[in-house]
């Protein structure tokens, strides 16, 4: 299993291993760690104005088609707003027929598909761009819609890579870390359900609360677990966190001996979802579609951080 280490301003990739037994929840892997770029670079915004959130990457929701949690961001706007490209690159699928565009990104500017970092633009109503252009980042490429009614007008957007090498999309990754700078999104917090991981003098920690068309919706300490085990151990121990805010956090001081090092990942509800028949938790780092609510019940291999006691 690839290990990772979570720095004081930085989210980083996790494991990808493949699910190792059948279960009735759909452990197909559709999240995954980030791309090349995450931390260094900084999106542009998909539109001229900061729409409101109205559905978060990863977050829980009450759906029927097995998009949950949420792969994606979802934008509120009005019918056929323009939609920009948020980074420099070029189209590798369009069809308006299935409302949507995908554009490879080339996140180290040097001209060549290298990054396998692509950005999907989904629910458009026009597309002002033809497959295998390249584009430059602020350039118009789409117009909002709403599928022929199907959908109240959004724009569908987020970060994703490719798990092979046929140059398809497959994996969703976490829009957050690209756009630390856009103030109006809270610095990218508002964009992905659990953000900003950061581990710094044995405090780990993450912020943590819903979006929605009627607004926020803050978690309190009982919605978030972490689940912590020293490296080389099977089973989780969960804790719940101090709260600060929308901040959750664990202090592993006392918990571990200085030079242990622990493993730990973090679960949160959206109390919103509860009794909706769909599943309203999400795990961080996110991995598979609705897994186990308790990751010592099942053998599936979840994602998490690597860090050292000190």
């Amino acid at each position: 299993m690839k290990k990772w280490t979570v720095g004081v301003t930085s989210v980083l990739a996790l494991s990808l291993l493949a699910p190792t037994s059948a279960s009735a929840i759909d452990y197909s892997v559709v999240f995954t760690g980030l791309t090349t770029g995450a931390g260094t670079i900084n999106l542009g915004n998909p539109h001229s104005t900061y729409f409101t959130v109205t559905s978060k990457f990863n977050q829980p929701r009450n759906v029927t088609n097995g998009t949950n949690p949420h792969r994606g961001t979802d934008l509120g706007s009005s019918y056929g707003e323009p939609v920009y490209a948020s980074w420099n690159g070029w189209v590798t699928y369009t069809n308006i027929g299935s409302y949507d565009l995908i554009v490879y990104l080339d996140i180290n500017n040097d001209g060549l598909k290298n990054d396998n970092a692509y950005i999907k633009y989904d629910h458009i109503s026009a597309i002002y761009v033809s497959n295998g252009a390249a584009i430059t980042k602020g350039q118009k490429i789409a117009a909002t819609g709403n599928e022929g009614g199907a959908y109240a007008t959004h724009l569908h957007f987020g970060v994703m890579k490719d798990a092979g090498t046929d140059g398809t999309p497959d994996y969703w990754v976490r829009n957050e870390p690209y756009y630390r700078s856009a103030a109006s999104w809270d610095y990218g917090k508002q964009l992905d359900f659990i953000s900003y991981s950061t581990y710094s003098g044995n405090v780990a920690a993450v912020y943590a609360y819903a979006h929605s068309s009627s607004g926020k919706e803050a978690l309190t300490a009982s919605n978030v677990t972490f689940f912590h085990r020293k490296a080389g151990t099977a089973t989780w121990t969960a804790k719940t966190p101090t709260q600060s805010g929308d901040q959750f956090s664990v202090n592993f001081t006392g918990l571990y001996p200085a030079g242990t090092q622990i493993h730990w990942m973090v679960r949160a509800n959206r109390p919103s979802v509860v009794g909706t028949g769909a599943a309203y938790w999400a795990f961080h780092n996110p991995k598979f579609a609705q897994p186990d609510y308790d990751p010592n019940a099942t053998a599936y291999t979840y994602d998490y951080f690597v860090n050292t006691v000190q």
